[in-house]
Parts: C-alpha cells; sequence; structure tokens
C-alpha cells in the first residue's frame, strides 16, 4: 500500500503538525507501508494561490498508484490534497485537532466566547473567516474528518452539515510516562502562546488572589522548546491550561505524562476524558478559577490527584494511530 501525507509543516520545523506527520510516517512505514511526503512550507517563496496550485500539482504527482492521501492542516493542506486526490480517484482524509475559524475570530475581535457556544449563535465574521467555514463545508463533503476527541466532531456536525460517513475519531497519542521529581516550591507553569484564548490575564489575576492567602504558591509564564517543558514539567508543582476553550491539548497529557496534576478549562476534550487527574474550572469566571488554584494548593487534594496520577497506565503509540488510519483507508477503499 502506498499513501501520500499532506503536512503543511515538517521537521526541522517546530509545531504539533510537523511533529504529527513525521511520528506518523515512520509508524506507516513500520507497517510495510509506502510513504510519500508533500510539505506545503517547502513552497513558501510562491505566492500565495499559486503556491496552492503548485503544491495540488505535487500532490498529484506523488500520489500516483497511492490508496488514499492524509492531509493534517485543513485551510492550509487540506484543499490541495481534496484536489489532487480527486484527480487521481482516491479518497482524502484530513485530520482536525482545532477551529481556525472560530480561533482566528476570538483573537481578531477579542471576543472570548467558548467554542461549544460559537457556532451557536450569529457572529459577525471577517470575509477571511466567511471563506475558511465555506471551505471546511467544501471539504467535509469530499473528505473524511479525522477529529482528535468526540467533543470537537460533535461541535462541528450541525454547522459544518457533517454525515455520520465524513466522520471518524482518531485521537491523540499518549507517550509513556517519564519520572516525576519532587517539585522544590510551589510552581505553577503556564507556558503557551501570547494570544487572547489562552486568558493570560484574567487567570494571572486570579492566581494573584488566591496567593494572598497561600503565600508560598508561585506562577511561572512563557514559551520553552518541548524537550524543555518536559523537563520542567517533571520538577514543577503543578500545570495549568485555562484557555477559553482547548480541543485536545498535548500539554494536558504531558503533564500526565510527568505525574503532575493540572487544572483545565471545563470547555475541552479532555475535561471529561482526564478529570480524575486535575481541576476543572470555567475559564470566564475568575471566582472559578481562584477556586481551581485553591484545590491545587490543598495538601490533602494535590495528593489524591498525584496518586490517581501514578496510577494512571494508559499508553497510545503513533503504530496504534497508523493503523487506525490503515482501517479507515481500507474501509473507503
Amino acid at each position: 500500500m502506498k499513501i501520500v501525507l499532506a503536512a503543511s509543516i515538517y521537521p526541522p520545523e517546530i509545531g504539533g503538525p510537523s511533529f504529527y506527520a513525521a511520528s506518523l510516517e515512520e509508524a506507516l512505514e513500520k507497517e510495510g507501508t509506502e510513504v510519500e511526503v508533500a510539505v506545503l512550507s517547502s513552497y513558501r517563496r510562491i505566492p500565495p494561490g499559486f503556491r496552492h496550485l503548485w503544491y495540488a500539482y505535487a500532490l498529484w504527482r506523488k500520489a500516483r498508484g497511492a490508496e488514499a492521501v492524509i492531509a493534517f492542516d485543513l485551510h492550509a493542506a487540506g484543499l490541495p490534497a481534496v484536489v489532487a486526490a480527486r484527480m487521481r480517484g482516491i479518497p482524502t482524509i484530513v485530520r482536525v485537532g482545532g477551529d481556525f475559524v472560530w480561533e482566528h475570530y476570538s483573537n481578531r475581535t477579542g471576543d472570548m466566547i467558548p467554542l461549544p457556544d460559537f457556532y451557536a449563535r450569529e457572529s459577525h465574521l471577517s470575509a477571511k473567516e466567511r471563506f475558511a467555514f465555506r471551505l471546511v463545508r467544501l471539504l467535509a463533503r469530499n473528505a473524511v474528518l479525522a477529529f482528535s476527541s468526540p467533543w470537537i466532531a460533535d461541535i462541528w456536525r450541525e454547522p459544518y452539515g457533517l454525515t455520520d460517513a465524513r466522520v471518524r475519531v482518531i485521537e491523540n497519542a499518549i507517550e509513556p510516562k517519564l519520572e516525576p521529581l519532587a517539585p522544590a516550591r510551589k510552581n505553577f507553569i503556564f507556558f503557551s502562546r501570547r494570544i487572547p484564548l489562552k486568558n493570560h490575564i484574567a487567570f494571572r489575576r486570579a492566581f494573584e488572589r488566591v496567593k494572598q492567602k497561600h503565600t508560598d504558591i508561585e506562577l511561572e509564564e512563557g514559551m520553552i522548546p518541548h524537550k524543555e517543558l518536559l523537563e520542567r514539567m517533571r520538577g514543577c508543582y503543578a500545570v495549568v491550561a485555562p484557555s477559553i476553550s482547548e480541543v485536545t491539548p498535548n500539554y494536558i497529557l504531558d503533564a500526565i505524562r510527568c505525574g503532575k496534576p493540572f487544572l483545565l478549562t471545563k470547555y475541552s476534550g479532555y475535561a471529561e476524558r482526564f478529570k480524575e487527574y486535575g481541576v476543572i474550572v470555567d475559564p470566564l469566571s475568575e471566582e472559578s478559577m481562584a477556586r481551581g488554584i485553591e484545590q491545587l494548593s490543598d495538601a490533602a487534594t494535590y495528593e489524591k490527584l498525584r496518586a490517581n496520577i501514578a496510577a494512571f497506565s494508559e499508553v497510545r503509540t503513533y503504530d496504534d494511530i497508523a493503523r487506525e488510519f490503515l482501517l479507515l483507508i481500507k474501509d473507503r477503499a
């Protein structure tokens, strides 16, 4: 079997889609699959529009004799992948791990609306956002969308007109645990992009309120490479992700791998799935976030969560993910 991977970025470029594409390529090859990779960023010198046309042509050439095309980015690589695959008469699978329309709208306007509520009301979308919305509806009629969580799949079903035949869930990898280190202090780490949706300002206010009572707690913020982040997680006290919404944050999976309790927004595909290992809060309520910080600061609550994490044994490899993609392709054949 031959499969083409349509990646927007690829190592040595840094980012989740880059790591995912390279890891899936390696796992598919271990399964005996021939893999061709086409990387959109390698055509960055070509102007937009022409770049995507050229990329579609490159995908079409690589897809000769292939069984399917798998794309890792709806709005960059998705449309060229669908065009190339249809010209070859083979299916396209597009992985969905986030929501570009909601994120772009919220960061542009400052309207901190949770993702589950976004499509339930009339929103004033920009021309770019309307185009992106229509593009997803188009792709949904011509590709199978592989979601990282049932949570986001359910949110998208009605607004994007998804049918069961066009929806699959292929969850993220859960890599083996790392040895946790005893924290030297009560430091909560909050490493993320500096965008409004991450909710830094409101969370910082909530943290300062709690710090007046629990003077030993500390908040660390910033952005660091993933390898360094894992080392910091191993030795920290707790991890926080109080974003307005988070679909399936690897940040939380990494916290569990490192044996650390966490604070997580209730608007997440992982809020229900991993609630035994952290504190779930309402990111729109500073009071709720403050209570969550207090809970994590409490020794008894913290030890209970830490013990739950120590008992967590689930591992999900990219080999598992590769086999799920291969089964999906066979079903579509």
